[in-house]
């Protein structure tokens, strides 16, 4: 028995924006991406999938006969230095990253 070492492409998560502004989506793609292939991970972008940047996705991708939708939103915690009491002071805040989440299909469940 093996044992896969491997982070799942789920558990990758890209740290892309600020906590103001998210990254670009081409952006945001191209460092998710980076991260699952220095994981391990054999990835191909899937070209022909719409994807709508408004909603914060970001591309399509396969890896190992799955598919998965990369997305960006604020999801890691960062710190923010601000001088808004007359000294700094700091407060956590959510900062923009990247994801991927399953592109569910019959073909890629198990019943």
């Amino acid at each position: 028995m093996t044992v896969d070492v491997r982070p799942d492409p789920v558990q990758i998560v890209a740290k892309v924006g600020s906590s103001f502004m998210a990254a670009d989506p081409e952006r945001a793609f191209e460092v998710w991406v980076y991260l699952a292939r220095k994981a391990g991970w054999q990835v191909s972008p899937v070209e022909d999938m719409p994807v709508d940047l408004s909603a914060g996705e970001c591309g399509v991708v396969e890896i190992e006969g799955l598919r998965y939708l990369v997305r960006q939103s604020r999801r890691v915690r960062r710190t923010l230095v601000d001088d808004v009491t007359g000294g700094p002071a700091e407060r956590p805040v959510f900062g923009f990253a990247a994801w991927a989440e399953p592109v569910l299909s019959p073909e890629s469940v198990d019943s």
